[in-house]
């Protein structure tokens, strides 16, 4: 009985993605689809598992429009389950299943879920149901202006920058757009060969590497995302002649740092993606020139509200600096419409733009403006039309009537030996702005301190006027990594930090 009624359920349910997943398992069912370590998955396997999985969640009471959280690390079960959630016509959330039991399950409560997995369900029945024929009463419908309009997908929690993270609202129409202009700038075929590093509750991860192989027919081998396994990253596209990955830039300049190019042949890669972070030229010129590339790792500006990717550097083009050292994040992908707003901010406006913030109207009416996603971020656009991303709007700084970007003064003291992080935040001080640059380090604090002021003042022309060493962890950071300087700079202001200060001291003429 559980079986015939989980086949109407899906019948009357299924929607785009689980539409995608029965046309591939019914025709290319025995190509690869997945791999994680030992284990490989085909299209005909995960539609299988997926729907045995379906079955459990089923029970578990879940039916269509309900939210499911996912709790799960990278591998194949987050496969599995991502999967019967589509099937079933719910709404997947993922989140990152190794922050503390309390603080996730407070996460997951603030979508009020149907059901948090935490681990697998339904083994017991993997295999048992058979496959469903075409769904074309489950494919996008339209409405009577023409427009598509799809039920949730997923929800993605926020990076949190600038506060308290939201869940974005992402249908399946979106994650179409995005997909097809992605497989339509990069040339994406069945031919091609994935390996993903990112873990898939990030959008660059479940979008690209979790989503993207059904839309391209292709394989997808997946690593364990952690710092300790970007070898093994490097090592899983030299044995599978990988064409497509992506990551952070942090994990490129790791990358170039630990791993031995006498031990890997990257030069089957095609497309590296570079996003979610400022993109350093030195960080590109240090991974291809290490692994014998060129014009391979592609910057590229994105953002959760945009499912995925905005602008890319277009493949075999050189990627290209500002005189600031601002790398550019090449022109709008397929569809995508990029302009500035008089204060900078970039707007960004086209189909693979969110749904809005779960149950959150007034920052999606915020966000959402005459058509625009406003994203937060400031950046310039040249003559040719490439994006250049400066940081985010409340990050950034003033000085002697310009804007900076913090990144300008952050990248500079990292260059010095010692420092682990920087921070360059502005605070507000009796009708002026103090720019204060706190750093965690190794080493004798006070002699990191002014190595980073020199050299901040070298690539500036300024020193800030306070530099403070902190104990490390001190500096408020996102759970992949991004600085928070909203939240840091308030933390700074109230005091709450004064603790944590190891070194602190004025800069006024001891750099120049």
């Amino acid at each position: 009985m559980i079986e015939v009624a989980l086949y109407g359920i899906l019948r009357a349910a299924m929607t785009t993605l689980g539409a995608l997943l029965c046309e591939r398992a019914n025709n290319s069912g025995q190509a690869l689809a997945f791999t994680f370590e030992d284990e490989r998955l085909t299209f005909a396997d995960l539609f299988e598992q997926a729907t045995a999985v379906a079955a459990a969640m089923t029970e578990a009471g879940v039916r269509p429009g309900d939210r499911v959280v996912l709790l799960l690390p990278a591998g194949l079960d987050f496969v599995r389950h991502f999967y019967a959630i589509q099937l079933l016509g719910a709404t997947s959330v993922a989140m990152n299943p190794y922050v503390p039991a309390e603080t996730a399950r407070k996460r997951a409560e603030r979508v009020r879920p149907r059901l948090i997995v935490d681990a697998p369900l339904g083994r017991e029945t993997m295999g048992r149901m058979g496959r469903i024929g075409p769904m074309e009463a489950a494919l996008p419908r339209t409405t009577d202006n023409g427009q598509r309009t799809t039920p949730l997908a997923f929800l993605q929690p926020t990076s949190g920058t600038s506060g308290e993270s939201r869940f974005v609202m992402i249908p399946h129409h979106s994650i179409d757009a995005v997909q097809r202009a992605a497989m339509s700038f990069f040339g994406i075929t069945p031919d091609d060969v994935l390996v993903s590093w990112v873990p898939p509750w990030h959008d660059l991860g479940l979008v690209r590497f979790i989503i993207g192989p059904l839309y391209f027919g292709a394989a997808c081998h997946i690593v364990p995302p952690s710092v300790q396994t970007i070898p093994r990253w490097l090592a899983k596209i030299s044995e599978v002649r990988g064409t497509i990955t992506g990551a952070p830039d942090f994990a490129w300049r790791l990358a170039a740092r630990l791993v031995d190019p006498r031990a890997v042949d990257l030069t089957s890669l095609r497309v590296g993606t570079n996003g979610g972070e400022p993109v350093r030229l030195s960080t590109i010129t240090a991974f291809e020139s290490r692994f014998g590339l060129r014009n391979v790792i592609r910057p590229g500006y994105g953002l959760a509200e945009a499912t995925l990717g905005v602008t890319t550097v277009a493949p075999g083009l050189p990627v290209r600096a500002d005189d600031r050292g601002n790398v550019s994040c090449g022109g709008p992908l397929p569809g995508v419409e990029v302009r500035l707003a008089d204060d900078g901010e970039i707007l960004v406006r086209g189909p693979g733009v969110f749904a809005g913030y779960f149950e959150a109207e007034e920052a999606t009416r915020q966000t959402l403006r005459d058509g625009w996603l406003h994203t937060g971020d400031v950046g310039a656009i040249d003559s040719e039309g490439e994006l250049y991303v400066l940081g985010r709007k409340r990050a950034m700084l003033k000085r002697g009537g310009a804007v900076l970007a913090p990144r300008e003064l952050e990248e500079a003291a990292l260059e010095v030996e010692g420092v682990r992080l920087a921070a360059a935040i502005g605070i507000a001080r009796e009708g002026t702005e103090e720019i204060v640059v706190a750093l965690e380090v190794d080493g004798d604090p006070a002699a990191v301190a002014f190595a980073a002021a020199q050299a901040i003042q070298r690539i500036a022309g300024f020193a800030p006027e306070r530099v403070i060493v902190l104990e490390t962890h001190s500096i408020a950071r996102t759970y992949n990594g991004k600085i928070r300087h909203d939240v840091f700079r308030a933390a700074l202001a109230a005091g709450e930090l004064d603790a944590a200060i190891l070194f602190s001291s004025s800069t006024r003429g001891a750099a120049g």
